[in-house]
């Protein structure tokens, strides 16, 4: 991301890289801002404006991407429900789709920032760097960012914990949790269950935490 607007805190897609599960590159292009760019962020992106002067438009990067993700397919009903499409892996995807102003499947996305095993206690997001050094080992983003390498990184992250059996550990949190529900004051929580509403309770009894181990065995059951 390059800066935009009159004090450049805008973040504008510059640079877009994808890989494959095997760290292959499938696309990289640097992308023509649709806005002026008051602040190229240099010493993180090192770009400048001879990178984007010939740069690849962005309705053409949307069409690109979109035909990695849903392997080729022509737009249809298969669109809407991923039926066809592939997993996407990032790190706080939401804004760079936001940035690059195209939408996608909720349940085909896999964020690194958002995935509670990697996240703080309160639930609040670790940096790619942090999560890289502890638990890949290594250090990235120490001088000018490059997107492959972030890439790499966000990619091996959801591969080691896809590949980890969390069923133990699960069912662990949620011993706890019943043994922590024994100590609330009962009379107290059932009050405010029953000033709560039906959408509130609903809401309240779902989950919004899924355990990327399930996508090994589903492509094992496929397979």
């Amino acid at each position: 991301m390059v800066g935009g607007g009159d004090d450049g805190t805008l973040d504008v897609c510059a640079r877009v890289c994808l890989i494959d599960e095997d760290e292959n590159l499938l696309f990289h292009a640097y992308v023509h801002p649709l806005i002026s760019v008051t602040n190229y962020r240099y010493e993180v992106t090192g770009l400048t404006e001879e990178h984007l002067s010939n740069a690849m438009p962005l309705k053409e990067v949307q069409e690109k991407i979109s035909q990695i993700l849903y392997n080729g397919e022509s737009t249809g009903s298969e669109w809407s429900d991923g039926a066809k499409a592939r997993l996407l892996v990032g790190h706080s995807i939401k804004h760079d789709l936001d940035c690059l102003r195209m939408n996608y499947p909720d349940h085909l996305l896999r964020d690194t920032a958002n995935y509670r095993p990697l996240m703080k206690t309160n639930l609040v997001s670790h940096s790619l760097k942090y999560l890289t050094r502890t638990y890949l080992g290594y250090d990235i983003q120490s001088g000018t960012h490059d997107p492959y390498e972030d890439c790499v990184s966000v990619m091996r992250l959801y591969k080691r914990m896809r590949d980890l059996n969390h069923e133990e550990s699960i069912e662990a949190s949620f011993s706890v949790h019943r043994t922590e529900s024994f100590r609330v004051d009962l009379s107290s929580w059932t009050k405010e269950l029953e000033t709560m509403t039906p959408d509130e309770l609903y809401q309240m009894s779902t989950s919004n935490y899924t355990c990327w181990c399930l996508d090994q065995r589903q492509n094992a059951n496929t397979n």
